[in-house]
């Protein structure tokens, strides 16, 4: 690489001075070197040599700007000299400052968020309302409840005692009849009390019975408080 004394010359040989900005002095390079080249009309018998000279001396000072990000001679960032091409702007303490308080603040919030969660916890879990004894049950005692409950469900026939709401959906709606006796065509269902007393199943219209009459030997007690 060639040395401070060529830069020297070069700058001389550019009319420039080593203060100039990176775009002067690529104009001056190119306007020598359509000066110095050997094609051009009348041309000096030393061009080629002069612009090779010229050409190394170039590459040099780009490469010396790559590296440094000044030409050669150029005054130096932080110098007495005249500035850099790109001059660093000193940072303002308001604004290195500004985000360390924003941090602070959001970890203050932060942290009184995690302690109201911890203290409604806390409440939730000492001072929750007890649970109604008329309303929760064990899982015996849930059984015990579903054992009592009439099993109409399960009924699949017409029988003394079963209710009306049995024998509707056992046998389906009466074609005619009253309170106390639905019939079913040429059959007839008897109640007292909305529970079945009696009944007629005729083979032309059977009902969902065992047989066709009660049997006689059954003995049947009305419901409490049957005033019927």
């Amino acid at each position: 690489m060639a040395g401070n004394t060529d830069f020297i010359a070069l700058y001389q040989e550019l009319e420039l001075n080593a203060g100039c900005t990176l775009e002067a002095f690529k104009h001056a390079y190119r306007k020598r070197v359509a000066a110095l080249h050997p094609d051009r009309k009348g041309a000096h018998p030393r061009a080629q040599q002069d612009l090779q000279r010229l050409n190394a001396l170039y590459t040099a000072a780009m490469e010396f700007h790559r590296r440094h990000g000044r030409l050669p001679g150029a005054a130096q960032l932080g110098s007495g000299g005249a500035p850099g091409p790109v001059p660093a702007q000193p940072r303002e303490p308001a604004a290195v400052q500004e985000p360390a308080s924003e941090s602070r603040g959001s970890s203050r919030a932060v942290l009184a968020i995690v302690v109201l969660i911890v203290i409604g916890l806390w409440i939730g879990a000492n001072f929750a309302p007890a649970e109604d004894p008329k309303i929760s049950s064990s899982p015996a005692q849930a059984d015990s409840i579903q054992q009592t409950k009439p099993a109409a469900a399960v009924v699949s026939i017409i029988d003394l005692g079963v209710s009306a709401q049995q024998v509707r959906d056992i046998q389906g709606e009466p074609v005619s009849g009253w309170e106390q006796r639905w019939e079913y065509g040429p059959s007839w269902v008897a109640f007292r009390c909305g529970v079945v007393i009696d009944w007629y199943s005729s083979t032309l219209r059977p009902l969902k019975v065992a047989t066709e009459h009660p049997p006689a030997t059954t003995k049947w007690s009305p419901p409490r408080n049957c005033k019927e």
